[in-house]
Order: structure tokens, then sequence, then C-alpha cells
């Protein structure tokens, strides 16, 4: 069985020889990153906080010698993906595969997204694509109308689709969907045939923006007014959507947040956009984002709730009023789903929409405009390359001035006080509590790197909010435990990654932070640790777990079966040993033989996990896994090695 690598340089290596390649994002635009995995035929994904990550690796001082284009080509790329306050969440190469046809549904994988439709029925559904159990249908395209006065009279007519045309057809890059049909009432006893009613769907394998347009072809030999068209919003209960916004509103307040049950018509004449979204504001809650096409006639929103406190559907009006005769009538969307977003601010998801659709004939890969999950491991990565920079003249290469290191990472501080620290107190969900240990190690670094007293300070509010996350318990022995909770309000459970990375950046503010609670805080956090075995089909892999007990007594473990939440506890317990506070040394004595029996289970977990290569050494995701990936070969190879500016 391969050793434990001790050399962070041959983990780097791996990493540069196998996953770092490169991307186009627009023509004449490439930038270097490492991808999620090595695997070529799958998915090449380049999420920012993985790269985030692996810059936290690569910037150790001999793996920066090593590989100082790389580096700083990481760097470059984690900065490109930084715009304003928005971190955005991963890049793809553009992908456009059918899947296959089951029944009357066909499926396609694109880029970033996954599509299916059924355009006999008159449905698409669109949803964030991932490689685990978030993936799924966030939005089914559906549900539309037409509305129309005849000879002083109103009809409301539904869009059929039976016996109409469809058309499904691929053009490179772009994947178009198109269902048509006549459009009929009844008047004076007769049947008339309005016209010809079609809906467009448009998507591009380069860009998570799609587009829909509905066209309204009228019958020249009658005369109707007042024309109303819709693109309608359905199946939004199960993804729990229950608030529609709009650029009009003020303070960014709701157009309607869903409650009892009702059907609505709401007044958005003059709005450049709109969204619906979940109430609440996280680095994963769900947003359909949409932006009329030139100069349209959004006039209305309807809104439709069957369950208390869910939409159900949501339809956007567009309305031509004044006589037409034998015209064609067209009304468009560009729409974007997000998975995490800073939903109230609107005037940016506007003005990033319109810049978005006006560059897309210039896309050559698809931006995820998610934020991302990890903005603690962008501003640690920041910290991190100016300590070393700062310390090491002459390693950046392009030279790229400390100064200008320290300014991306203050900036980007400060929005993270803005949009999360800021808003603890009166959206406790906002914060994620891993993130949060990882901005703390950050500013911890700063602090040490510069002196700052500033940055002192904002480690003490910061730790102070760290503390809010602990849920403390009786382990079943009469001795005080606690663990620390993924947010606020998320499930009663110690996820392994959230409690070592939180006990890990308590430890190192510690050493600036006068606090007497961290050391109480460290010692009550180490009694949630246990061990557990985990069953899987190919065998049984022992690792460690992290217990806590709820406000109704329900016990709950959750383990470290993946190698990159055992990386972040060995570099805890690393850190706790070097700790020279004399508390905190105490801390350690008191659970010395403890943390070396657990220590001996993480370290054998990850040599089972070892992959030896003639050029590098591979940390796969977890015992069984065939590979590593982005995320568990810097983290658990950090857990190794540390990092020297901790």
């Amino acid at each position: 069985m391969p050793k434990l690598p001790t050399d962070a340089v041959r983990a780097a290596e791996f990493l540069v020889r196998h996953l770092y390649r490169g991307i186009d994002v627009t023509a004449g635009s490439r930038y270097f990153a490492v991808a999620e995995s090595e695997n070529q035929d799958d998915d090449n994904w380049f999420w920012n906080d993985d790269n985030a990550k692996v810059l936290e690796l690569m910037s150790r001082p001999e793996v920066w010698r090593r590989f100082p284009r790389e580096t700083a080509e990481i760097l470059r790329f984690v900065r490109s993906m930084c715009h304003g306050p928005f971190i955005f969440r991963r890049v793809s190469a553009p992908r456009l595969d059918l899947l296959g046809t089951e029944g009357s549904v066909t499926t396609y994988r694109h880029s970033l997204m996954r599509l299916r439709y059924d355009l006999a029925q008159g449905a698409v559904v669109a949803g964030v694509r991932f490689h685990d159990e978030r993936d799924a249908d966030n939005l089914m395209l559906d549900g539309n109308y037409v509305e129309f006065t005849y000879r002083g009279r109103r009809f409301k007519q539904p869009v059929r689709t039976d016996g109409g045309n469809t058309r499904a057809e691929q053009d490179g890059p772009l994947l178009r969907l198109r269902h048509s049909a006549e459009l009929h009432f009844s008047s004076a006893w007769q049947r008339r045939r309005v016209g010809e009613i079609a809906y467009t769907y448009t998507f591009d394998a380069r860009s998570m923006l799609f587009e829909v347009e509905v066209a309204l072809d009228l019958e020249p030999g009658i005369e109707v007014s007042d024309v109303v068209l819709t693109i309608g919003h359905g199946g939004l209960g199960h993804c729990f959507f229950n608030n529609v916004i709009t650029d009009t509103t003020t303070n960014a307040a709701p157009l309607f947040a869903a409650g009892t049950p009702s059907v609505r018509l709401h007044d958005a004449a003059g709005s450049a956009y709109y969204a619906i979204r979940q109430a609440h504001i996280s680095g994963d809650s769900l947003a359909v984002h949409s932006v009329p096409r030139g100069p349209q006639r959004l006039a209305g929103i309807e809104t439709v709730v069957e369950l208390q406190g869910r939409l159900d559907r949501v339809i956007a009006r567009y309305e031509f009023p004044g006589a037409h005769r034998g015209a064609r009538l067209v009304a468009a969307e560009h729409k974007l789903i997000t998975a995490g977003g800073f939903y109230n601010r609107i005037a940016d998801y506007a003005a990033l929409m319109r810049d978005a659709s006006a560059a897309k004939g210039a896309q050559q890969a698809a931006y995820d405009f998610s934020i991302s999950y990890d903005y603690g491991a962008t501003i640690n990565a920041f910290a991190k390359c100016f300590a070393v920079a700062s310390s090491q003249p002459g390693l950046l290469d392009p030279p790229l001035l400390p100064n200008e290191l320290r300014s991306t990472f203050d900036e980007t501080l400060n929005h993270y006080f803005a949009l999360y620290v800021d808003q603890h107190e009166r959206q406790p969900n906002v914060i994620f509590s891993r993130e949060l240990a990882f901005v703390i190690l950050g500013v911890t670094t700063m602090y040490r790197a510069t002196g700052s007293d500033d940055y002192r300070r904002q480690l003490e509010r910061l730790c102070d909010v760290l503390l809010d996350f602990e849920m403390r318990f009786d382990d079943g022995t009469g001795t005080p435990a606690s663990s620390f909770l993924m947010r606020k309000d998320s499930p009663r459970a110690a996820y392994v990654d959230c409690h070592s990375g939180v006990l890990l950046a308590l430890t190192q503010a510690a050493r600036y932070v006068a606090n007497p609670r961290l050391a109480a805080t460290i010692d009550r956090g180490l009694t949630s640790y246990g061990l557990e075995t985990c069953r899987f089909g190919g065998g049984l892999v022992d690792t460690i777990s992290a217990l806590m007990v709820d406000e109704h007594g329900t016990r709950v473990t959750e383990n470290a079966f993946w190698n990159y939440k055992a990386g972040l506890t060995l570099r805890f317990f690393m850190a706790l040993r070097n700790a020279e506070d004399p508390a905190f040394q105490a801390v350690a004595a008191r659970h010395r033989d403890r943390m070396e029996l657990l220590e001996i289970v993480i370290r054998r977990q990850l040599e089972r996990s070892v992959t030896e290569h003639e050029d590098g050494v591979e940390i796969r995701c977890s015992v069984p896994s065939g590979e590593t990936n982005s995320e568990s070969q810097p983290w658990a190879m950090l857990g190794l090695v540390g990092h020297p500016f901790d």
C-alpha cells in the first residue's frame, strides 16, 4: 500500500499534469485552471471555489517555485470569476448531447443544465445540472393562454398543442424547440380561427441564458384587439419557489410572496426584469431570472398558489393594445436559472443578464452565474497568495504587486461583510459555517502578514458570528459536547467538513483574538468526534464521524467518508497540537489519546486512497473512488502538510 505523501509538490504535480488545462471563454480570451476531474470525456467543469482550494496548495512556497506559471494562471482564473460582489460558481466547456427519448419525453445534456421536453404537450423543463443529488428539474415552461377582444367580448383561450406541429433541431451548439398550433374560439355559434401561435425555445451550449419566444400570426380576415400573449412557468411548488420580484419594486420588496391559495394579477408595467425565487437567501437558493427581449410590452404577472406558501404557476403577460388584423405579434424573454445568489441586488442581476445576452455571440464557454459555495475559500486563497508573495519577492510570474493582491483581498472581504456578516442578525441562514471558517483563516493570515489592527478587529467580529453556529448538548455521558451547524436553519446534523473547518478556524484565530470562549468551545467540539464504519458496494471504510444531539434528543452522526472532510479534520488536529496558548495546550492534552486514535483511523483511510503515478501522487475522493477531483486533492494534501502561512 502506498505511504501517505509528505511532499506537497508531488500532489500539486498530479493536478498540473492531469487536471490543469485551458478553456476558451471568448474568442481570444483563454484561461488555464484545474478542471473538476481528469476524465475529459466527462464534463469539462472549472469550479471557482475548487480552484481557490487548489490555489492555496499551489501557494505553498516550494510548490509556487516549482510551478510559477501554473500558479499564476490559476490565480488569474480565480480573480476573473470575481465581478464586484459576485464570485461566479463555475464555467464549462460547451456540451449539448442528446441522451434519448423515453415515451414522449426527450432529454438533452447541456453544458450546465439538464433539458427535457414533450413538445406534443407543450412542455419544456430545465434545471441546473450537478453530479450529485442536487441535480433537479427547476422549471417547467408551459401553461400558456391568449387573451383578446372580438366585437366587444373578451376571450381567454388556452394554448393547446393537440393537432399542432412540433420541431426539435440541433444546429451545432444550438438547440431549438418549437411547438405551434392553430388558435380558435367560438363566437355567435361559429368556430373562428384567430391565427397560428408558436412557442420557440432556444438553448445554447455556450451559455446558461436561454430564450423563449411566443409569436402569434393573426388571420387577415378577422380583427381582434387588446391582445395578451403569455410566457408561463409551472411546477414551481416542487422547488419551493415562493417570491416574485421585479426591478420596479421599492427596496427589493417582493411583487408577490406566496401565502394562502389564490390566483392574482399584478401590475408589472415598466418592468425590464423579473425573477421567481425562493424566499431565503443563501448560496444554494434558486431563482429564475427573466429579461424581456427588446421593447416588449410586459404589463402584468399572474400568480397561482395552490399549496400554502408555494407558488404553483407564474405567468408573464405581454399586452398588444389596439386593433390587429393579419399582424405578427411577438413577445420574447432571455432567461437564466441560478442556484445561489444575492437576489436582493435586482439592478445587478438585470445588468448581468443584459450584458450576458449581448455577449452571447462571442461566448465560447458557459458560465454558471450562481454564486460560489465557498466565498471563504476564495478569500483565504487571496490571503495566502499575498502573504507568500510579500515574503518572497520575485515569486510571482507574471509580476503582480502584492499591494494589488491585498486590494483584491480587501475588496472581496468587504463584500463578504456587507452581504453576509452584516445580514447575520436579520437573515441567519445567509452564512455557511465552513465558508465563514475559511474567511477567518484568510483574515488570520492577513493579520499575521501585515499586523494591521483592522484585520484583528474584523477577526474578533467574525469569531463572534461563527460561535453562533455552535449547538451544545449532552453526549449521554454527562460530558458537555457541541457541534456546528452548516447553516443556522439547516437540518440538525454535524457535517464533518463544517465542524472541523470551524474548529480549525477558531484554533488559528485564537492566537490573535483574546476570547476566553474559544478554548472551551474547542474542548466541547472535540467531544463530538467518534468512530464510524461506512458500508458501500465493495466493502467497508472505517472513518470518523461527528455527533449532534438536537433539541428533541435525537442523535445524528455524519461521517468523513469523503477524503476532503478527513483532510480538514487532520488540519485541525495539527493546528491544535501546535497551539501556543496554555488553555489550548490543556485541551489538546485532555483529548490526546482520542485524537491519536482518530488520527490513526483518518490516516489509514487516506493511505487506502493513495495512487502513486510516475508524474505525481493522487489522493482519490474516497477509498472506493477511482479518481480524485479538484476539491479532494488539495484539501486532503493540506490536511497532511498544512500551510506555512496559516
